[in-house]
């Protein structure tokens, strides 16, 4: 999880959150957290749109959800092009 304009870091800052009822990892951003914070109902938005129900946080990270991951790799690619655009 990271942001701001460091090399090698993501572009959305995220947390990654196994789902209870689907198993998978998602990638919940921080103002989501923060949001569902105030809402107290235990659930969150994922990158990817689904409702995710955080599964015990003892428990190790579900398998990767697929398309959080491409919409991770997106962002960073699209950041990084803008990038090379503007500095040459």
């Amino acid at each position: 999880m990271s942001s701001g304009d460091h090399p090698g870091r993501r572009s959305v800052d995220t947390i990654t959150v196994t789902c209870s009822i689907d198993s998978r990892a998602h990638e919940v951003p921080d103002a989501e957290l923060a949001a569902a914070a105030r809402r107290s109902d235990g659930h969150y938005q994922a990158l990817c749109g689904h409702m995710v129900a955080a599964a015990p946080m003892v428990e190790p990270d579900g398998q990767p959800c697929l398309l959080c991951t491409a919409i991770l790799e997106r962002t960073e690619a699209t950041r990084r092009s803008a990038r090379q655009r503007i500095l040459g």
